[in-house]
């Protein structure tokens, strides 16, 4: 299912053909597990698959070589086996050296990068961290921001004063937002 998704050599049309037989192949073996735990944990990896918006695993390095990690970016509000509140993407990244996973609540996020030192659970970690940093950020709209400062005097040898630069600078027209 994982290649029929992402392998970049099959043509739309065949990779959406390929994904129904493969998912239809899928359910068919999943009736005939007995065990509830099995079925909660294969349904879980296959949630995991399509839930996964994009890969690196088929690009090449420069000499050709599959590349040393491997990153996955999943959209974790489909994967009901994650703890809530679950965020918006989830990056998950592994390589013989590091892993890692960057949680984000939106398109657009604030927060920070992290070493740690729990590597069974550095997952629940940086959950809370980022439910954390969501909670903090509340007051700040996450957009983009422009802004400059204008000192009361120029510098000897500008011919534009100040002001019209730091206007010019930022776009604004207004006179009323330098005063």
């Amino acid at each position: 299912m994982f290649e029929a998704r992402f392998d970049p050599r099959l043509a739309p049309a065949k990779r959406a053909s390929q994904q129904q037989a493969l998912a239809r192949e899928i359910d068919e073996a999943l009736e005939k597990v007995t065990s509830p735990d099995d079925d909660r944990i294969l349904r879980a990896f296959r949630a995991v698959v399509t839930t996964a918006l994009r890969t690196n695993h088929f690009q090449r390095d420069a000499a050709g070589a599959p590349k040393a990690y491997l990153s996955i970016k999943l959209e974790p509000k489909h994967l009901p086996e994650l703890p809530k509140p679950r965020p918006m993407f989830e990056i998950w990244v592994y390589s013989p050296r590091v892993e890692g996973v960057h949680l984000r609540m939106g398109k657009v996020a604030r927060g920070g990068l992290r070493w740690s030192d729990r590597r069974e659970d550095f997952r629940t970690e940086i959950l809370g961290l980022m439910k954390a940093q969501n909670v903090k950020n509340t007051l700040i709209v996450p957009v983009g921001a422009r802004a400059a400062s204008c000192r009361s005097t120029c510098p000897s040898g500008t011919a534009t004063p100040c002001s019209a630069r730091a206007r010019s600078a930022t776009g604004s027209s207004s006179e009323a937002s330098w005063t």
